[in-house]
């Protein structure tokens, strides 16, 4: 599969008076947010506490039941610590970018997003000591209730930032 048989999955969703100003890709490889500051010390924890309780299990005399009963959280622990940090680098490999003059276009795995030059909220753009960066649309609304709630998306770890900041820029609103 080629380079440009990749972005094929948008021309369905392309009306015929609509152009692409831009594509890309998240860049491959493990990157490191913010986020990962808070959860690494988290997941490190859990995982430890986890492994005390199975080992003190399994070497008392306590019952099969409790030996079981702790697998699931040693399974959410390695997951906490790496599988996500796994899942995350499989998913950028099929994660695809188009910028059209109307509309965003977002395929993640076998999930397409579509997001309407009028409906896209203000980016936020973050750069990153490699020199790629993250363009992120954070919206906060209120529902009928009264309760607050936020939604966002992002272009993640692009090379291109300023290519997709002035794709953004140039869609039809």
């Amino acid at each position: 599969m080629t380079t440009l048989d990749h972005y094929d999955f948008c021309k369905p969703y392309i009306s015929d008076n609509e152009y692409i100003l831009w594509e890309g890709a998240p860049e491959k490889g493990l990157t490191f947010t913010s986020q990962d500051l808070v959860m690494i010390p988290f997941s490190l924890f859990w995982l430890a506490f986890a492994l005390f309780w199975e080992f003190s299990v399994i070497t008392s005399t306590s019952s099969l039941f409790m030996a079981i009963w702790g697998l699931p959280f040693v399974g959410v622990g390695i997951y906490l610590l790496f599988g996500r940090f796994i899942q995350s680098i499989c998913l950028r490999d099929k994660t695809f970018y188009i910028i059209t003059n109307k509309k965003l276009i977002i395929r993640s795995g076998s999930k397409i997003k579509l997001y309407q030059a009028e409906d896209i909220p203000p980016m936020d753009i973050h750069l990153h000591k490699n020199g790629n960066g993250t363009i992120l649309f954070w919206q906060e609304s209120y529902r009928r209730n009264g309760r607050r709630y936020s939604s966002y998306f992002a272009l993640e770890n692009i090379a291109d930032v300023a290519g997709a900041q002035n794709a953004i820029s140039r869609m039809e609103k």
